[in-house]
């Protein structure tokens, strides 16, 4: 059967074929400008964790460091700025960090990174203590106010300041027995008697604290059956062995514990041998508390000092 088809309508349905075509090739170019118009914004500008760094406060020596490179699915790490204001970073080694802003620095570590090891990544840096300041102490134990008192920037604190600073002394306050913990000294305690300053006025003597020290009061009635508990477990403090014999993973357990960046393997015991000369030895908690291995637990005695470090990557400069 033979159609007849009219010379206007072939030409019509040629020109509508030929702008058809014209029409989907323009909006295929445009579709990924309209959907950035959409948007508002490009991939490269959208908000990530890493533009929510701190971008304000320039990092110094002693600085405490949480980094994680998300792209490794690795737990965080605890990292601290060296004396030479350095950091020393996985991967890389030393990078300098002393000036530079948490955000400042992770994203030179970004591209660091991103040159060797990762195609991207997601680098993220915070303090874990705002030390903006001369430095902490803690003060624990038969006070009012149990915790951190900063050091004024433009002032020394002493020892009275950090009490008075803390509620002053409670009812059951050894007040003569006043313990000072001070990290890497030789003899890492010292007992003041703080009552006995205060009574007589006389503050001549009166200790100036230096960042990272303890200030530990005693309970008067308990004051000879105590041990000390330091660093990171969870509740740090005095606590009572009277009548009782503990080990010195019972003792981590009474302080709740350790804390995430906890070194357990080499949990320092610091006690007194027979002509009173200071020991010192170190003891793997945590194959203990795994294993149920008693045989290392040592028995702790009143005044001895077990102290948790934490584990952190560092120079030694």
């Amino acid at each position: 059967m033979f159609v007849s088809i009219k010379p206007w309508a072939l030409l019509s349905a040629v020109l509508l074929s030929i702008l058809s075509q014209v029409h989907g090739q323009a909006a295929e170019a445009t579709a990924p400008a309209a959907h950035v118009a959409n948007t508002g914004v490009s991939a490269d500008a959208a908000p990530t964790q890493m533009a929510l760094l701190d971008d304000d406060w320039e990092l110094q020596i002693g600085d405490r460091l949480v980094y994680q490179v998300m792209e490794e699915q690795e737990e965080e790490l605890l990292l601290a700025v060296n004396g030479n204001g350095e950091l020393l970073v996985p991967l890389l080694g030393s990078i300098a960090a002393k000036g530079k802003t948490s955000k400042g620095l992770a994203y030179e570590i970004k591209k660091e990174l991103e040159v060797d090891f990762f195609y991207r990544a997601t680098v993220l840096i915070s303090q874990r203590e705002a030390d903006r300041n001369r430095g902490r102490v803690k003060v624990i134990g038969q006070v009012n106010r149990q915790g951190e008192q900063l050091i004024p920037a433009d002032s020394p604190l002493t020892l009275s300041q950090a009490i008075l600073a803390s509620g002053g002394f409670t009812l059951h306050a050894d007040q003569s027995k006043v313990s000072v913990v001070s990290a890497g000294q030789e003899d890492p305690r010292i007992e003041v008697d703080l009552g006995a300053m205060l009574s007589s006025g006389d503050l001549s003597q009166d200790l100036i604290l230096s960042s990272g020290d303890v200030v530990i009061v005693a309970q008067a009635d308990h004051a000879g059956s105590q041990v000390y508990v330091l660093g990171a477990v969870n509740a740090p403090g005095l606590y009572s062995i009277r009548g009782s014999q503990f080990t010195l993973s019972q003792v981590i357990l009474m302080a709740e514990g350790f804390t995430r960046f906890a070194r357990k393997n080499k949990v320092r015991l610091v006690s007194k041998n027979e002509k009173g000369e200071k020991t010192e030895s170190l003891v793997n908690v945590d194959k203990i508390l795994d294993g149920g291995d008693r045989s290392n637990d040592p028995i702790v005695k009143p005044g001895d000092m077990i102290i948790v470090d934490e584990k952190m990557i560092s120079f030694t400069g």
